[in-house]
């Protein structure tokens, strides 16, 4: 077999990559980096939601505790310095970061505590009156369907409730549907969490039976 030149294989060495090489090679790149960000987009945001299921489940011990020795749930609003979290705080150190969900991009603390980051608002509905209303403080025994009731769930950035009112509409008022897919984490009376695209009235109404 014959040898090749010297001058060919100089030639060769000298030519390097063709337009054409470079266009496809950049190509194969682009198309690579199109198949990879939506994944670690996604990964990201279920690692946000993650946390923020783990915060309400931290929440929900504290609201848990404090129900059974009060035997009734924090009311969402006491006076001007008091709300539902002050009243956790003997069950759940304030500044854990725990109120704070990492979807929640505005991170805003609240007026009268800065050590509290919120993003997670108490149910404030009234369908049945004040008694079966969280804003006023539900008793403990009240709420029949606990796995089915929403206590709180990711709220708009500094609020520190949601919903209100008699009447039941989607989206719901103060609610952030911050996570995958027009999403939020929810925090139920049995104390899971869930995430929830929509809801009905039953999900927030607590003086539900069946």
């Amino acid at each position: 077999m014959r040898a090749p030149c010297a001058s060919c294989l100089t030639h060769v060495a000298q030519h390097g990559f063709t337009l054409i090489e470079l266009l496809v090679v950049i190509a194969i790149i682009g198309v690579l980096i199109g198949l990879l960000v939506p994944a670690v987009v996604g990964a990201l945001e279920l690692a946000d939601q993650t946390k923020c299921e783990s915060n309400l489940r931290q929440i929900g011990l504290a609201v848990r505790q404090y129900t059974v020795r009060e035997g009734v749930y924090p009311p969402a609003w006491t006076n001007g310095t008091c709300r539902w979290m002050d009243l956790v705080k003997p069950y759940l150190e304030k500044d854990s970061g725990v109120y704070r969900c990492p979807a929640d991009r505005k991170q805003i603390p609240l007026p009268w505590d800065p050590t509290i980051t919120m993003s997670y608002g108490m149910n404030c509905f009234n369908f049945a009156g004040n008694r079966y209303c969280f804003w006023y403080g539900v008793g403990g025994t009240d709420v029949k369907q606990l796995s089915r009731v929403i206590l709180l769930a990711d709220c708009t950035p500094g609020v520190y409730y949601c919903g209100g009112g008699s009447k039941f509409k989607e989206p719901v008022t103060e609610v952030d549907y911050r996570h995958s897919g027009g999403s939020f984490c929810a925090l139920f009376c049995d104390g899971h969490a869930d995430v929830r695209t929509t809801t009905t009235q039953g999900d927030w109404d607590a003086s539900a039976k069946n």
